[in-house]
């Protein structure tokens, strides 16, 4: 079993991550004693670092894109019949559960640092056994690609594509240390230890009726 993972950020990433985790400590003492309600803006802190190439680090924050692939031992019908129970849709900075489909609409919940939070997107491309698109519009900000690839009759390559931009520090620090990056990988593992553990007996059939009938019929004269 393996997960192909690429990823265009620079090999910077580690430096820039400590970075931002000893910002966010001195951000959470100073709130705390300060009893300011809300810390600023992420970002805006986020653009007073530099990285090591002295752009400013906000901007390599913008939108963290996160690539990953995984081979499934199953055909390519049941992998796209599962993946549309909703059960696993990597949002790389969250996990998303109970998700709910109504209409093009997705919904369900977030569980992270901030404690349960509303989740919501939208589907924005669907093509049976081809790929399959969403974009949140609450409770994160992430744009998810997954396309279907038949290798063989019991084989099936997922490939994941997600741009991810980060809503508060936390989600930041956890982009530039790959964190979010693990995440997204660990779902497409899940994913595939549930699909293989399915009975070849319950795979969805690729026989057309017509078909199976004419044979019958053939066997039969």
């Amino acid at each position: 079993m393996s997960v192909t993972t690429r990823n265009s950020r620079n090999g910077n990433a580690g430096s820039a991550g400590r970075e931002v985790l000893k910002l966010t400590s001195r951000i959470i003492r100073r709130t705390v004693a300060e009893h300011v309600p809300h810390p600023p803006a992420p970002v805006a802190l986020l653009e007073r670092i530099q990285d090591s190439e002295g752009a400013p680090l906000a901007q390599r924050l913008r939108t963290v894109p996160i690539q990953c692939s995984i081979d499934i031992a199953v055909p390519l019908a049941l992998a796209y019949e599962e993946w549309m129970k909703f059960e696993f849709l990597p949002e790389g900075a969250h996990r998303v559960c109970e998700i709910e489909r109504d209409g093009d609409i997705l919904r369900g919940v977030v569980n992270g640092l901030r404690g349960e939070i509303a989740w919501a997107a939208e589907i924005r491309d669907e093509r049976p056994e081809e790929s399959f698109a969403w974009r949140s519009t609450a409770g994160s900000d992430c744009a998810g690609l997954l396309t279907f690839h038949q290798l063989s009759e019991r084989l099936t390559r997922l490939e994941l594509q997600l741009d991810v931009v980060p809503t508060g520090v936390e989600e930041a620090a956890e982009l530039m240390l790959h964190v979010a990056d693990r995440r997204a990988e660990a779902d497409l593992r899940r994913f595939k230890a549930r699909l293989e553990t399915i009975s070849p007996d319950e795979y969805p059939s690729s026989e057309d009726p017509e078909d199976g009938d004419q044979q019958a019929d053939d066997k039969e004269t």
